[in-house]
């Protein structure tokens, strides 16, 4: 079963808006079986499932870290 990724943007409300490869989706916070927050990695599939993904979270925000630290060298 196909999965999409997505990063969540914010909350707002009752909606968490997530950045998918083609754009940004508003789902209601209720569809989540988890807690989240803006940074968050999601999985998705087909029929509205979610999942929450800590390692590809971590390493998105260790690679962001390295970035700004190269950036700063500079």
């Amino acid at each position: 079963m196909t999965k999409r990724k997505g990063i969540i943007d914010r909350i707002e409300g009752k909606w968490v808006v997530v950045e998918f490869d083609d754009g940004m989706r508003d789902i209601l916070i209720s569809h989540f079986p988890m807690m989240v927050e803006s940074g968050d990695v999601i999985w998705m599939d087909a029929y509205g499932h979610i999942e929450k993904d800590d390692q590809e979270r971590k390493r998105l925000s260790n690679e962001i870290d390295e970035l700004m630290e190269k950036l700063w060298e500079d």
